[in-house]
């Protein structure tokens, strides 16, 4: 790493992206579908390209169409410099319920009784929040109301006091 203290930049020597596989994931705050996460196994055997980067040229490795379609973790395709592609939206970034599905079957370590699973054991706790708060507002009103009374009742005390 090296740092230029005149404008602020970071420059490095050597870079290396791995593509971690994609698994059934445990997050209950997603939409709809199954819940993607990032496995612990990646591709060792990464295939190398030099791609130029704002002026500093680095490595990065070819993404492979067959594995990770439409990755959004794939980097880009063409050898200009990167500040030059428009930077994806938020929307642009989510992947569709289709396409999280379609990227778990093609990992052969998930089965389709596993995303049944994951699918129920997500709408449950999505339910179980929903109620969560239900109950929590429903709280939060009665104690509203608890305090209004109260303060009511201290006004009508001291208007009776001569206050």
């Amino acid at each position: 790493i090296r740092r230029n203290n005149d404008n602020n930049n970071v420059s490095f020597s050597h870079l290396q992206v791995r593509e971690y596989e994609v698994t059934l994931g445990d997050n209950p705050s997603v939409s709809s579908g199954a819940p993607l996460s990032l496995g612990w196994r990646y591709n060792p055997n990464e295939n190398f390209s030099s791609l130029d980067f704002g002026g500093a040229t680095s490595e990065l490795p070819l993404s492979n169409p067959q594995t990770t379609p439409s990755s959004p973790l794939s980097p880009p395709s063409s050898t200009s410099s990167s500040s030059s592609k428009p930077r994806r939206s938020r929307s642009e970034l989510k992947l569709s319920d289709k396409e999280r599905e379609k990227r778990l079957v093609m990992n052969s370590s998930v089965s389709v009784e596993d995303i049944r699973n994951m699918l129920h054991s997500t709408r449950v706790t999505q339910m179980e929040r929903k109620q969560s708060l239900q109950d929590f507002c429903k709280m939060e009103m009665m104690k509203k109301r608890q305090d209004r009374m109260l303060r009511e009742s201290r006004l009508r005390g001291r208007r009776r006091m001569g206050f």
